[in-house]
Parts: structure tokens; sequence; C-alpha cells
């Protein structure tokens, strides 16, 4: 499905990602884990032609390098940015419409009542005004209207950012059941939790390149590459290293 080689890309004059080279089966999830600043986000947005990039990105063997962000979401690959952009003033059933693509009744995979099976809470809102949603709310919603243009491909990034342990869980479930019926899934992430429990592959990245790539159990059995480049920093190891070499 999608084939990344030696992937280049820009903010501005900023030299983010550096020969990044990644693929996405057809019914596998993906995580794509580090921390802030590693080039994960970037990295979406050159699939989605939304920041300048070189390099190879074929889609179904159909290169990418031609192609504008609309025509890209039109050939099967949803987006879900962390930023969750709902329609604050359109209420979730409206939000939902505006996700579908215009494709004849008898191939559209998914209905809105579908969206509502999946995650009752939305069914329950649906004459809501989503920027009164909770942010479980929104992140379900976003989810729905991407899924509602009937994608191959899901890119979605920190879905689980600021979502209670409950919400997270669900959140797991709804990407493993898109697995089972065949659809792809890159999730990046930098909560180890979900990836570990769901991924069928785990790539780790870190300044702007790939630095692992294996199972969640060779991931979980390579201390070194988590606490070099997953695990948190704790400056104060080395403040209190200084303060002691201060006292000597």
């Amino acid at each position: 499905m999608l084939q990344i080689s030696q992937l280049h890309a820009w903010y501005g004059k900023s030299h983010v990602l550096h020969g990044v080279n990644l693929h996405v089966s057809a019914g596998e999830i993906v995580a794509l884990l580090g921390r802030n600043g590693s080039g994960r986000s970037t990295l979406a947005k050159a699939v989605m032609a939304m920041v300048p990039w070189q390099g190879e990105m074929q889609w179904n063997n159909q290169r990418l390098d031609t192609l504008k962000t609309f025509e890209i979401a039109r050939q099967g690959i949803g987006y879900v940015p962390e930023s969750r952009d709902v329609f604050s003033a359109l209420t979730v059933q409206q939000n939902l419409m505006l996700g579908i693509q215009r494709k004849p009744a008898h191939e559209a995979r998914w209905s809105v009542d579908d969206m509502y099976t999946l995650f009752p809470q939305l069914g329950a809102r649906r004459n809501v005004a989503a920027g009164l949603l909770s942010g479980g709310e929104q992140q379900m919603l976003t989810l729905c209207r991407t899924l509602m243009g009937d994608p191959q491909l899901i890119i979605i990034d920190e879905p689980t950012e600021g979502l209670a342990p409950m919400v997270v869980q669900q959140l797991a479930h709804f990407l493993a059941r898109l697995r089972d019926i065949g659809i792809a899934v890159l999730l990046i992430e930098q909560k180890l939790s979900i990836a570990l429990e769901i991924a069928d592959r785990v790539l780790v990245m870190g300044r702007g390149e790939i630095v692992f790539e294996g199972s969640a159990m060779q991931l979980r059995a390579d201390t070194a590459i988590r606490s070099e480049w997953l695990e948190p920093v704790h400056p104060t190891h080395g403040v209190a290293q200084a303060r002691q070499g201060r006292s000597c």
C-alpha cells in the first residue's frame, strides 16, 4: 500500500526528515513512536502533501509527488491530525456528512448510522454542536468523519493525548476493529501502552530518522532504544552531578 523511501521534508528552512524509509501494508497497524520534535507529525504531513518533501512515496504503486492534499485523500488515505479539527459550530451529524466522499451509494462502505453504532456516545449527541463535545468525543468524531471518506489507510496523530484511560481503551478497540476489516493504520504516538498493545509493527523515530523497527515484543526487550529515544529525559540527574562537581 504505502511505500516511502529516502524521504526528506522541511518546515521552512528547517530540515526535519533525513532519509526516512517505511511501509504500511493492508490490514496492519504500524505504530510510529518518538519524542516531541522527532519528526513523526512532519512525516504524516509530508504524506498528505502539507509540507515540502523530496524522496519517493507510492500509494498502491501510484506516485504521490504530483498529487495535492485533496487528491491524496480521494485515493484512499485518511488523515486525523493531532489538533482534531472538528467544525465547532456544526453538529455531530453535519460533521460526519462533510466526510462523505462522492461515490455511488452501492460503493459506500460506511454510513452515518455505522458511526453511531461504533460510538453510541456520538449517536446520543448527534444534534449537539461539535464545539461542545468533550475531548474524547471530539477525537471519536474526527476519526469517524475520516472513516466516512472510506479510506484504505488512516494516519492518526497522537489520538490519545488528553484522553481518559477508559476512552483510550475504547480507541484501541476501535483501531483493532479497523485492522480486522482490512483498513491499515499508521498510529503516531508517544505513549508506549497503546502501541505495544495493538501494533503489528513498531517504528521509533529520533532526530528525523527511523532508529528502530521491529515487533512490540522486540521493543519491550530493547531497553537501550527505549531509554535513548522514548523514555522521559530527567534533567535533574545532570543538575545533581553538576552540583556534586562544584562541591568538590
